[in-house]
């Protein structure tokens, strides 16, 4: 047996309730035409008003849904344009139904979502962590009823308050029923695109945000007080079948749902090829979430970065000196020649290098690549915890990054109360061919420096390419 549509089963259900109303030939002749509409396309307007100023929601209160359903190509199509009461537009949605999965174009909602989390800060950009614009592809949400179930809505009421309240005027037949009739099964089908963010939003595991379907609305004030209608008009010269759903909560809420629906020659819909899965999502989305972190404690730190640092060579370099002796580490399946002081206490782990002198120590390691900034950032901020050590007098360079944010350096300088004055020059720079970072903590003992470490620390910089004499001079201006 072939589906029909949902009105077409509604009226089919009250086509005998019909009868009291009107004449017999006028329903059956209108059921005539709308059993024929199995492939349609159809074009839904929402809007919710609270009109209680004490109620406060995040969800969008105006929408417009275009889309198609096909019985012969098994497919629901819809696209949803989201805007608040200001009428600015807050995003788009575009969703497809076909063979068993449905496909989500998640990147809109969750820059708008992200930019609500992270307000008044500006998120960062949502898609270019996605590499684009995906869809979600899931067989756990199914959104082929984003149009009411008229049938199952109406089928939730006594048929006695159905017939007793339906009325007919010229070809548009109108039920009214208070609103204690409504459950909140019912209100939820009805709002369910204007909650719908929540719902991705929730099966994503990644917001917590308030549907307005949720349950407490129809609690909002004695439920007999509320009212509900619903409008069926058959334009025979258009030939369109509209029906109109609204909702009111006397001084707290007015919704309304209007739904045209026009016969087409269905096309098959060929099916999005840029797809991510659930997991992928969690992963992206992680990854997204520690790229705003690091841009939030940039930003609430107050670390002032310049773009003025030349391209740093910090490995591979060829040595000719007899204060610098190579050491080979490996990162990322790629075998990486550094430098470290010559006859010092070097030793070394799976990720790390230690390279240590009673002047200076030096420390290798990796981290995984962001932008150079975003990657030194909370490892000198953070990680390191300076500023629970104890000490005093603390200076701080500004962060140098180059062109590219491939590579930064920043310097810390403070007196501590355990070893005197220290200086700490921190260089990192993104490895090509490889997906992580080489850092480089350099802590010089101020007061045990001597000719031999300051022309060792001179010939470091010289190879990687930063003049660390530099920080030398503002440490010892301290």
């Amino acid at each position: 047996m072939r589906k029909r549509i949902c009105v077409l089963a509604l009226f089919c259900l009250l086509l005998g309730l019909f009868a009291a109303c009107s004449s017999p030939s006028e329903p059956a002749a209108f059921m005539r035409e709308l059993s024929a509409l199995e492939n349609y396309s159809f074009t839904a307007v929402g809007e919710i008003i609270i009109l209680d100023e004490d109620i406060d929601s995040i969800a969008p209160v105006w929408y417009v849904m275009e889309g198609t359903r096909s019985v012969e190509t098994e497919q629901f199509f819809a696209h949803i344009h989201y805007t608040d009461a200001l009428g600015r537009q807050l995003y788009d949605m575009s969703f497809l139904q076909s063979s068993g999965q449905t496909y989500v174009s998640v990147v809109p909602l969750f820059q708008y979502l992200m930019d609500m989390y992270y307000a008044p800060h500006t998120a960062a950009s949502v898609e270019a962590e996605f590499d684009g614009n995906p869809y979600l592809i899931s067989q756990d949400l199914d959104l082929s009823n984003l149009l009411t179930d008229l049938t199952a809505l109406v089928n939730s009421f006594p048929a006695n308050a159905v017939r007793d309240n339906l009325f007919s005027d010229q070809g548009t037949y109108t039920l009214r029923l208070t609103g204690d009739f409504l459950s909140d099964a019912d209100f939820e089908a009805i709002s369910r695109p204007f909650g719908l963010f929540g719902e991705i939003g929730n099966l994503t595991g990644t917001f917590g945000v308030v549907r307005i379907g949720a349950r407490g609305p129809l609690d909002w004030a004695p439920r007999e007080e509320n009212t509900f209608e619903l409008i069926f008009i058959h334009d025979t010269e258009a030939d369109i079948f509209t029906t109109r759903l609204t909702f009111f909560i006397p001084d707290r809420l007015l919704l309304t749902v209007d739904v045209t629906y026009r016969e087409i020659s269905p096309a098959p819909i060929e099916t999005p090829e840029h797809t991510v899965t659930m997991d992928e999502m969690f992963a992206t989305l992680a990854e997204y979430r520690d790229v705003m972190d690091r841009i939030l404690l940039i930003e609430e730190s107050g670390l002032e970065i310049i773009f003025d640092l030349p391209e740093l060579r910090m490995v591979n370099h060829p040595l000719a000196t007899n204060l610098l002796e190579p050491f080979w580490m490996n990162i990322g399946g790629h075998a990486f020649q550094l430098s470290i002081l010559a006859n010092a206490a070097n030793t070394a782990t799976e990720d790390a290098v230690f390279s240590i002198s009673s002047v200076m120590s030096l420390l290798y390691t990796t981290l995984d690549a962001r932008s150079a900034s975003q990657t030194l950032a909370p490892f000198v901020l953070l990680d390191l915890g300076v500023e629970d050590l104890d000490a005093e007098n603390f200076r701080r360079t500004p962060m140098r990054v180059n062109a590219h944010d491939t590579a930064a350096i920043k310097a810390l300088y403070f007196d501590d109360n355990l070893v005197g004055r220290t200086l700490h020059i921190y260089v990192l720079q993104i490895l090509p061919d490889t997906d992580q970072a080489l850092f480089l903590g350099v802590t010089v003992i101020m007061d045990n420096m001597t000719t031999r470490g300051r022309e060792a620390l001179d010939q470091l910089g010289f190879y990687i390419g930063v003049n660390f004499q530099m920080y030398l001079d503002l440490a010892s201006q301290g």
